[in-house]
């Protein structure tokens, strides 16, 4: 049925995303940041078009919503992956996806100052724990305080929080889009602005093209057609079939695959610490995801019993 479909999906996507951190550790350590963004996308737009026209799907758009496309192809791709493309280069791929998994715990802070939205105890608690969680992760304290600066991990974890910040600013600023279009349609014109968006910035770059092989092109082709294309219709599909909380308790098992598969396929290590702070980021967007669903549940029992 449409449920177990979309289960399976959801895991696919977890894997595809997990492993992305992996794929983009080993592409730019070769390919320039901004280079590599704009050749993944490339082949994501190319692929998403063609399927466009394979399924005879309908794309069309008002133009009055082209600016906020536009944004949206700047803020979620073009701005976003300059970030973590290179946060990623200087970070461990393990930390890097570990810093990412707060931004269901940002975007709450967000709505709660833009929006009112009124802060629970459980919603605090699981602020508290992230933030706890992140400078377990970050190993910040006085003695390696000198390390992490001088290694240059550092400027690596602002620009993993400048990514947080910019896909929560994404996310907060596309929800009308959201109710209008449908998921395909926004990713394919997502992704043509921010392919379009990355061109001048590969003139300030310089790619040594005796250095790609074999393994740097298969993993920027599974960065393109299994991460940015296939990835997001998998996860389009879950969220259409299993909604955005039930979806989003799948989104956060993302962390989990980057940091195993980093430890068995890049030889990264993660000390004790820093999985204790894996764990209380994850387990707090859990808990958070877990109430609200639970939350909206009763609100609509309740609004049914009116009814």
């Amino acid at each position: 049925d449409k449920k177990s479909l979309a289960i399976m999906y959801a895991l696919l996507t977890v894997v595809l995303w997990g492993l992305s951190f992996l794929s983009i550790k080993t592409s730019v350590s070769v390919v320039p940041p901004m280079t590599l963004g704009f050749v993944r996308f490339l082949i994501a737009f190319i692929v998403l078009y063609l399927t466009t026209k394979v399924m005879n799907t309908d794309i069309t758009v008002d133009k009055k919503d082209l600016p906020y496309l536009a944004l949206a192809g700047f803020l979620g791709i073009t701005l976003y992956f300059f970030f973590e493309n290179n946060g990623v280069k200087i970070l461990p791929a393990s930390n890097a996806s570990l810093i990412t998994s707060i931004i269901p715990i940002v975007t709450l802070i967000f709505e709660s100052i833009l929006f009112k939205t009124r802060l629970t105890k459980v919603k605090i608690f699981s602020i508290i724990a992230s933030v706890i969680g992140v400078l377990l992760i970050i190993n910040l304290d006085f003695k390696n305080l000198l390390s992490i600066v001088l290694e240059g991990y550092a400027k690596g974890y602002l620009l993993m929080f400048g990514a947080v910040g910019c896909w929560v600013i994404y996310s907060l600023s596309t929800k009308k889009l959201y109710e209008k279009y449908s998921q395909l349609t926004i990713v394919f014109y997502q992704e043509l602005f921010g392919t379009i968006f990355f061109v001048p910035f590969i003139f300030f770059e310089k790619t040594d093209f005796t250095q790609i092989d074999g393994v740097i092109i298969l993993n920027i082709l599974y960065l393109g057609v299994l991460c940015s294309a296939l990835g997001y219709c998998t996860y389009g599909y879950a969220l259409g079939n299993l909604g955005a909380s039930v979806t989003s308790l799948f989104i956060n098992i993302i962390p989990l695959v980057a940091v195993v598969a980093s430890f068995f396929i890049l030889k990264e290590s993660i000390s004790f610490t820093q999985i204790i702070g894996g764990i209380l980021i994850i387990l707090s967007v859990y808990f958070v995801t877990l109430f609200d669903n639970k939350s909206s549940t009763k609100e609509q029992q309740e609004s049914h019993s009116l009814a």
